[in-house]
């Protein structure tokens, strides 16, 4: 990709010194030990450069986002660069992982202005990684950025360029990115961006949904530079009175964006955070306080498996974070599913079936013939399977 004058001039604007990447510069080559930044060496002093601000939280994020704009537009290839900060934020830990994918959604938006991407275009820039974190936020910055195409090339046709997306995850994380992009559009007002995701079909319609409602939440937090929605709800407010086919997309990131003043740490917490609810409503909160109970997915099933409620045992199952264990080797996945055991038994098929369905959209298909064939009994093995086969449907719960 050439960059364009204008994103030069940009660059230049910033006036943030880049370190020069593998090679180059004082210091030799990547694995200098010198630097002691390993073989990302460019990621790693870009990033390193904000340290100093590691004391102004707002002056930290808006220097990250300068430097992780100015690496991204100076490797000319977000496509294949980012991937690589997502490796560097991994090993890195802490705030910057924690954060990234937020920090991203406005790395992104910024590159989508400067370098004029189209809707035509989009899969040109679109990180090639099925990771959630600094490379999704990234896309759905690059979704809001196209604002006004949107509105005229139709959803249909959005929904189009986002499933050609290479993987299932790669076209759920675009879909997902519309709601956002149709919330930034409309003012953070959920009916029209709401109807525009509807207009999508009802197979994206609940994921575009999802990044909706994820956008609602974050403005309601105040961050991302949203617009603070001007007739703000709680979860029980505005889930109680969404149609079904939103109810768990509204549900899904609402503790995450929010905690509650009481924080959810075990089982009783997860049932008490949702008394009163039932159906539906029940069942769509019970899976966000699940998704917030924990962050590793071993320990969240560990709690699903002491709620006694069957329907809430398979509801918690959906907050389950399986892109987690993405790039784990296979017996580690399949070891996941097999905690399904744990939990009360009118459960386990649920538990089965979803963990076989969300463990294949990360494998992109692969699961079904690889990870379930393992599990030891044929009931656990169909279960499985058959989550695995609706892989392509609408995800409504998914990360």
């Amino acid at each position: 990709m050439r960059v364009a004058p204008v994103l030069a001039v940009a660059l230049a604007a910033l006036a943030l010194p880049l370190a020069a990447g593998a090679g180059g510069g004082a210091g030799g080559g990547a694995d200098d030990p010198t630097f002691g930044y390993g073989p990302q060496v460019r990621e790693a002093r870009a990033i390193h450069y904000c340290d100093g601000y590691n004391h102004r939280p707002a002056r930290h994020r808006a220097c990250l986002q300068d430097q992780l704009l100015r690496l991204i537009v100076e490797t000319r290839n977000p496509a294949r660069e980012l991937p690589r900060i997502d490796r560097y934020a991994h090993a890195q830990g802490g705030f910057l992982e924690a954060a990234c994918h937020v920090l991203m959604h406005g790395v992104g938006r910024r590159y989508g202005r400067l370098e004029h991407v189209t809707l035509a275009r989009l899969q040109d820039y679109l990180p090639r990684t099925n990771d959630p974190g600094c490379s999704a936020g990234f896309g759905h910055g690059l979704l809001m950025a196209l604002g006004p195409q949107l509105v005229q090339e139709g959803p249909r046709r959005a929904a189009a360029e986002c499933n050609l997306g290479a993987t299932r995850y790669r076209r759920y994380s675009c879909i997902h990115g519309l709601g956002h992009a149709y919330m930034r559009l409309y003012s953070e007002l959920l009916p029209p961006a709401l109807a525009a995701c509807r207009s999508l079909g009802p197979v994206d319609a609940p994921d575009c949904g999802q990044g909706a409602f994820h956008d609602y939440w974050i403005a309601l937090s105040g961050l991302d530079s949203t617009r603070h929605p001007e007739a703000a709800a709680s979860p029980r407010q505005l889930c109680g009175r969404q149609p079904a086919l939103f109810v768990r997309a509204c549900w899904f990131r609402a503790f995450l964006e929010r905690p509650p003043k009481r924080a959810i740490a075990s089982a009783a917490d997860v049932s008490s955070t949702c008394g009163g609810l039932a159906s539906l409503q029940r069942s769509g909160c019970i899976t966000a306080a699940s998704l917030v109970v924990a962050v590793d997915p071993f320990d969240q099933l560990a709690v699903c498996s002491r709620l006694t409620s069957a329907a809430d045992a398979a509801s918690c199952v959906r907050g389950v974070r399986a892109q987690g264990v993405a790039g784990a080797p296979l017996a580690y996945q399949v070891r996941l599913v097999q905690r399904c055991v744990g939990l009360v038994q009118a459960a386990r098929r649920a538990c089965y079936t979803w963990m076989g369905r969300a463990l294949n959209v990360v494998a992109d298909g692969r699961f079904v013939a690889r990870g379930c064939s393992r599990l030891l009994y044929a009931a656990t093995r169909a279960a499985c399977a058959r989550g695995a086969r609706a892989y392509v449907g609408p995800l409504e719960t998914f990360s």
